[in-house]
């Protein structure tokens, strides 16, 4: 699976750091105005798709998905990917 780095808000990075440290990479804040993560291939796509569609930046498609109940985002991810599947098919 192929790994993508993007370059978010300090602010945004503070929020995934609490929220979902597994895609933090293997340092930690640096001090400057942007931060990198580091996120999967299907995760993303959905985020840039997600971007494309509310034509927003990938630092607000990411704090929302920070600051929603995990339960919402996950459910929306496993909808997305079955919209997906059923394309492909």
């Amino acid at each position: 699976m192929r790994i993508h780095v993007i370059e978010i808000s300090t602010e945004v990075f503070r929020r995934v750091q609490h929220r979902a440290p597994q895609f933090i990479g293997l340092s930690e804040e640096r001090h400057g105005p942007t931060q990198k993560i580091l996120l999967e291939d299907d995760v993303y796509t959905e985020f840039i798709d997600r971007a494309i569609a509310h034509r927003q930046t990938l630092d607000q498609v990411i704090y929302e998905a920070c600051t929603r109940p995990l339960e919402t985002v996950v459910a929306e991810a496993v909808a997305a990917h079955v919209k997906r599947v059923k394309k492909s098919n």
